[in-house]
């Protein structure tokens, strides 16, 4: 993210407005990230089905929380990582940066050459890099490995002049800016940590992983794993619940990777001509117990866009739908659910079992809607041969699943009323629950 000049430009000027017990360590601390091997240094977690990725405030203030109050070392090193977080807010939102367009990446490092020299000098910096003693005994290395040769190496390049090199991006008019700007967010984090306030939180800043199939045979096979339950610390777990659109042509891949989460339940929500025009890739294949539970709504494309919410209302209705949860429920292992391109039938169910959980309802659309971006190409492909087809219909849109979970608070007074109206009672929603919740992944009260 920034450069390491950068995090000592704004750790330089916090030592203006807060005090600090030893600034040596704090600054050690403040560049110490950039020198783990990896990526393991910032701590990146996957969340929100692994869309999304973060840096785990939570687990670094729960693992070093005492040292984080005693020893600056501790506390640099978690304010660079709230600097990171400020500064992707910064060039990602404020600014727009697109750093899916080749060449932008290597682009923006090159910014950093040019402008490091600037800031080091406005700034008064020096290189004053020590490793501390004995730093190998020190508990953060426990996060990962760290290789503070190279980092010196680095830091002390960074302090060169760079001359006669264009700024693409990030000017220097942009570092003093996000150098303050900063500055009053680690402030305000600080105050956070002696108790004036809330500290930052991972889940509301994580950032797009752009990763989207889990099988390379499917375009939007997602995990329910990594959703927060609101209002707690606890998230939907990996590998207990699967959604995909059908998986035709299953490939060796494909195979093992399901084998390794956990995967041995299949249910395919296809109506029955569509599972004989192209059968389940993974019906016969050993180690997998396959159901066609056949739900004909969502097999069509409703007549409008309005028609759409009432459409996904007879989805969640329809008689096979019981059975659907109730062999998820009783599932010994791993599920993986799908329809034919993941996104109504299979969009329906993954939503009611999330809300189940206790996921937001925000949470629950972002969800639904990654299939607009998965299935982006199949989309193409259907407006190219259905020239007529009004794409509103067929491609997701937020209103779409709010309106629907409305219906359901109309109609049931909520999601539990619904899972009772179709027959799936208390004991059994709870069995649902802990399929996704529970930290030990399988029992004898999920069989």
């Amino acid at each position: 993210m920034a450069s390491i000049i950068i995090h000592l430009a704004i750790t330089n000027e916090l030592t203006k407005k807060y005090k600090f017990k030893d600034i040596s360590r704090l600054k050690f601390g403040a560049c110490l990230p950039d020198g783990g091997k990896g990526r393991a240094g910032h701590l990146n977690k996957f969340i929100w089905g692994r869309n999304k990725k973060v840096y785990d405030f939570e687990y670094f203030r729960a693992k070093f929380g005492d040292l984080i109050k005693s020893d600056d070392l501790y506390l640099g090193y978690y304010l660079h990582l709230v600097q990171d977080i400020c500064y992707r807010h910064f060039v990602y939102d404020k600014y727009k940066w697109n750093p899916m367009i080749p060449g932008n990446v290597e682009r923006l490092h090159n910014d950093y050459g040019v402008i490091n020299h600037c800031v080091a000098v406005k700034y008064g910096l020096v290189n004053e890099f020590v490793v501390p003693e004995n730093f190998d005994k020190e508990r953060i290395c426990e996060i990962c490995e760290f290789d503070t040769q190279r980092l010196a190496r680095d830091l002390e390049s960074y302090f060169n002049e760079v001359k006669d090199e264009e700024i693409f991006f990030f000017t220097r008019e942009m570092a003093d800016e996000f150098i303050s700007e900063a500055v009053e967010y680690c402030m305000k984090e600080l105050k956070a940590l002696d108790g004036e306030g809330t500290p930052i939180e991972s889940y509301d800043n994580a950032w797009d992983n752009n990763i989207y199939s889990l099988l390379e045979t499917t375009l939007n096979t997602r995990d329910l794993g990594g959703y927060r339950i609101d209002g707690t610390e606890e998230y939907t777990k990996y590998g207990r619940i699967v959604r995909s659109d059908a998986v035709v042509n299953s490939s060796e891949r494909d195979i093992g990777f399901l084998r390794e989460i956990g995967i041995t339940t299949i249910i395919d929500l296809r109506c029955k001509e569509e599972v004989e025009r192209k059968p389940h890739g993974l019906c016969n294949v050993e180690g997998f117990d396959y159901h066609n539970l056949s739900i004909y709504e969502g097999s069509d494309i409703p007549d409008s866009v309005e028609a759409v919410p009432a459409s996904y209302f007879k989805i969640s209705h329809d008689p096979n739908m019981s059975n659907v949860f109730k062999t998820i429920a009783k599932a010994k292992g791993g599920v993986l659910f799908g329809c034919s391109a993941g996104k109504d039938r299979s969009g329906v169910t993954a939503a009611l079992i999330l809300w189940l959980c206790g996921v937001r309802k925000s949470d629950i659309v972002f969800d639904y809607m990654r299939t607009k971006d998965n299935c982006k190409e199949r989309f193409e492909l259907i407006h190219q041969n259905y020239p007529d087809i009004d794409m509103n219909i067929v491609i997701p849109n937020e209103n779409n699943m709010y309106s629907f979970m409305e219906m359901i608070e109309r109609e049931h007074g909520g999601n539990s009323g619904y899972f009772s109206s179709i027959g799936i009672d208390g004991d059994m929603q709870i069995k649902i629950k802990k399929k996704l919740l529970k930290e030990d992944i399988w029992t004898t009260e999920s069989k």
